[in-house]
């Protein structure tokens, strides 16, 4: 048996109110699943999901319906944000799944009737139907006509969706963060193809400038192209550190809203009652935790030529210099 615990009550009707008839289910919260549960390419609710590397997700039947002249080893585009990516050598079969979106749509299914309640403490033969508002407790019709006769009271079903109803509230601007997440990893992984594409003009640019000096200036080219690539290693290595802590944000995120979907959808009224302010306190505390940085942009890469007239002047490259302009926040560098 659930022990009820004193907790705050948001805005709710006394006893006397019409309130204690029984309502609706919450739209927006059912209209949510159903918006992350639904295929966008046949608009029906996912059948074995999917993930591709962009994070978009599809049911496998689809995906084997939209590709059906590619095979494993063949580019493709996302067919949400067009991003390419290779089809794993096994097909699309190995994809990896998408399990949070399973986990969600058993949730969205699952029976909720809790038409029978919790026992009360003091009147095991008794069910909790009611919650003191003066007390803040969930009580039997027993109690209330032994010791809360005086006492605002409220039916607990209606208490319940008034808790569910705050928290879909404190839930919905984790979801927002979540989609600004999900957008800052295919930002990044956009500006990882830019700085590659630079990278290679400044390898280009750099041979080109060397073979006019290229008697007086191979070993310095060669050492000019080793920086280069030591530069490329080490902003790979920021890049995948900037997704990974990235995609661990959303991680965190996705498991709250997994335990927020199964408390209002699994939990029994006393069980949402015990749990909404911490679930409200920890969906504060991921938006404060997790906020998008501004520098968390790839740096630009230049290749600098060299001045013919600088040819001459002592301990100078005769090449030229690799120079990185940074993301905003940071000051541009030229790496020595």
């Amino acid at each position: 048996m659930i022990d009820c615990v004193h907790v705050p009550l948001p805005l709710v009707a006394t006893q006397g109110s019409d309130m204690a008839a029984a309502r609706a289910p919450i739209d927006p919260l059912q209209r949510c699943i159903s918006e992350l549960s639904t295929c966008p390419i046949c608009l029906e609710e996912f059948q074995n999901a999917k993930s591709l590397p962009c994070f978009h997700t599809f049911c496998l039947q689809c995906l084997k319906d939209y590709w059906k002249d590619k095979r494993g080893g063949q580019r493709v585009s996302c067919p949400i944000c067009r991003e390419p990516f290779n089809i794993p050598s096994g097909g699309l079969d190995s994809l990896r799944g998408n399990f949070y979106v399973q986990n969600l749509i058993e949730i969205s299914g699952a029976s909720t009737d809790s038409s029978e309640g919790i026992p009360c403490d003091d009147h095991p033969d008794k069910r909790l139907e009611l919650y003191c508002l003066n007390c803040e407790l969930t009580i039997c019709r027993e109690c209330q006509a032994a010791s809360h006769r005086q006492h605002d009271s409220q039916e607990v079903a209606v208490v319940a969706e008034e808790f569910a109803i705050s928290l879909e509230e404190a839930t919905k601007p984790v979801l927002l963060r979540i989609e600004e997440f999900q957008t800052a990893v295919e930002q990044h992984e956009t500006g990882d193809w830019q700085f590659h594409v630079a990278a290679k003009a400044a390898d280009v640019a750099a041979k080109q400038h060397g073979e006019k000096i290229k008697n007086t200036v191979d070993g310095q080219v060669g050492g000019l192209l080793n920086e280069l690539r030591e530069i490329k290693t080490e902003e790979e290595k920021e890049t995948k550190s900037r997704k990974v802590a990235l995609e661990l944000a959303i991680s965190e995120m996705k498991s709250f809203i997994s335990s927020s979907l199964e408390l209002r959808t699994k939990g029994s009224p006393c069980d949402v009652i015990n749990k909404a302010n911490d679930l409200r306190a920890q969906a504060s505390q991921l938006l404060e935790t997790y906020v998008i940085s501004v520098d968390q942009v790839a740096p630009v890469l230049t290749f600098v030529p060299m001045n013919i007239d600088e040819l001459t002047r002592g301990g100078q490259n005769l090449v030229g210099r690799l120079r990185q302009l940074s993301g905003p926040g940071k000051s541009d560098t030229d790496a020595d």
